[in-house]
């Protein structure tokens, strides 16, 4: 069990954050409550503490100067500032002492401290595993032999292989184990905010919070925003519940919902068909939302019902309006499943195809298809189908590729590069233009041959190498002026986008110079 200690020298706010969370249920131990920083300083030093919730303000020894010495003390220690809205300055200090979040006195709301304190508890398990990891140890042949069967799952799923040899997986697999195929909501919303790199971080964020969750379980990526793991099931597994709190840590962890499908299997010569149920199952999301399904033998039927293109040649020519009722028809007629979603992904890409291919710029053509497959619910393939029917209308009269013509995208390149620092949004950047934003995302890609965001990024992470390379500035500082508003998201952007660390990039900046300087000694 972890341990905390609460410090403000008021002390209705100490009763408040005491009320506000049932302590031993989050595996925390409250070691005390203090009035000033040297009563807990002294409390500290005599048995260390997990967690320090302190105010900043306070007589005797203030809480800035408590959590450096805390700090100098137990490195590993987690503080959270206790902070009023006029604080924010010594919140800055605090953060460049290693303050790991803070709150706000008067406006703190019971969940508002518990995803703070989570968030710690969450650092503090890492940290604690990785102590595991160091080389040489059981921990660090557990995390290889982790890997091993990663690899192995990933190609028995991926590449068809037959079995593998025994000893190939752990030994529970042998047994009784739930297969999950997890999938990540929101996808096309999360890549046009935040970018595509993106997406990938919070898949990495998924992972670990699976093995936080499920030290035991196997888990590889099987798509561009899926997982599937293999979990050991015990006698009298509670699976719903069990799978219910696991959807709320990654949920929590990422900031964005999953769907999880899921079956029973025994064996290793079951993994595949367990996978593979376990998808069909996930797919029930498609139609009723973000959930937990547990495989049904339903989900593998197939019905008749009506298909799209038929519907439009039926109808074609037929005004808007008709239009939209036929989609209505087909939603409705669909919408309790009895079709795989790529199937009907499918039949809406047919009659955008019937409609333009021989009219429309088939590079728009193209993108309005990408669009298509990337829904995630049947209602929302029935509004991009209907949107995509809009804008390649407008896209065939525009013609903006004519020879003496004015391309909105070249006035917003010169938008984004005077404002890339500032907070800007899709929507912002096609209205400055007079574009629709679908057209003009359609637009900006073919030109650029980048997404509006991850060009957007791409030059905010070339204002953060020019800042590393040429200031002092702390890496919270470089990820402010870059544009950037969460310093951790920008760290792990910066390394998937050039192998390397904020401050590993600015020492290998500095390392000819200082070998120079070496060289050039007198001996």
């Amino acid at each position: 069990m972890w341990r905390a200690i609460i410090v403000d020298d008021e002390p209705i706010i100490r009763f408040g954050i005491k009320a506000s969370l049932d302590w031993s249920r989050e595996g925390i131990e409250l070691a005390g409550d203090c009035a000033n920083g040297a009563e807990a300083l002294q409390l500290i030093e005599e048995e260390p503490v997990d967690l320090l919730i302190t105010d900043i303000k306070m007589p005797v020894m203030d809480g800035l100067a408590l959590t450096k010495r805390v700090l100098e003390l137990h490195p590993a220690t987690k503080v959270i500032l206790v902070s009023s809205h006029n604080d924010f300055e010594y919140v800055r200090e605090g953060l460049r002492l290693g303050v790991a979040d803070y709150i706000l006195k008067h406006t703190l709301e019971s969940e508002d401290l518990q995803q703070v304190v989570r968030r710690c508890l969450a650092m503090l398990e890492k940290e604690e595993r990785s102590k595991d990891l160091r080389p040489g140890t059981d921990g660090e042949e557990a995390a290889r032999q982790r890997k091993r069967w990663e690899g192995e799952l990933k190609r028995l799923l991926l590449q068809q292989r037959g079995l593998l040899a025994g000893g190939e997986f752990p030994a529970w697999v042998a047994g009784d184990y739930w297969g999950l195929a997890i999938v990540l909501n929101g996808v096309s919303a999360i890549e046009e905010q935040q970018g595509y790199l993106f997406k990938s971080v919070l898949l990495e964020q998924l992972t670990d919070a699976v093995y936080a969750a499920e030290p035991e379980g196997i888990s590889v990526q099987t798509g561009e925003h899926e997982l599937f793991l293999l979990l050991p099931a015990a006698s009298g597994d509670d699976a719903g519940q069990r799978l219910a709190e696991l959807k709320a840590r990654m949920e929590e962890e990422v900031g964005a919902s999953v769907t999880i499908g899921y079956t029973w299997g025994r064996g290793a010569a079951a993994i595949r068909e367990t996978f593979e149920h376990g998808k069909l199952a996930s797919d029930r999301g498609f139609f009723w939302g973000s959930g937990i399904y547990r495989y049904q033998l339903s989900d593998a039927e197939r019905r008749e019902g009506l298909r799209l293109p038929v519907l439009y040649r039926a109808n074609e020519g037929v005004s808007d309006d008709r239009l939209a009722e036929m989609l209505e028809e087909w939603r409705a007629d669909w919408q309790q499943g009895g079709c795989p979603p790529l199937a009907l992904k499918e039949e809406a890409s047919r009659v955008l195809s019937i409609m333009f291919k021989q009219q429309a710029d088939p590079y728009a053509l193209v993108e309005s298809f990408d669009r298509l497959f990337k829904t995630e619910s049947l209602g929302e393939l029935c509004t991009a189908l209907q949107s995509g029917i809009s804008e390649l209308r407008k896209a065939r009269i525009a013609g903006f590729d004519a020879p003496g013509s004015h391309h909105p995208i070249d006035k917003a390149l010169e938008y984004i590069r005077g404002h890339y620092l500032e907070s800007m949004t899709l929507q912002q950047v096609a209205d400055y233009v007079h574009v629709s934003k679908n057209y003009f995302s359609i637009l900006f890609k073919k030109v650029t041959g980048q997404n509006f965001i991850d060009y957007v990024i791409t030059l905010r992470v070339q204002r953060a190498k020019e800042l590393l390379g040429g200031t002092e500035l702390k890496v919270y500082e470089v990820a402010e002026q870059s544009g950037f508003n969460d310093v951790k998201y920008f760290s792990k952007l910066f390394k998937k986008l050039t192998g390397c660390s904020p401050m590993e990039y600015r020492e290998r900046l500095a390392l000819p110079a200082s070998s120079l300087t070496r060289e050039e000694e007198p001996s």
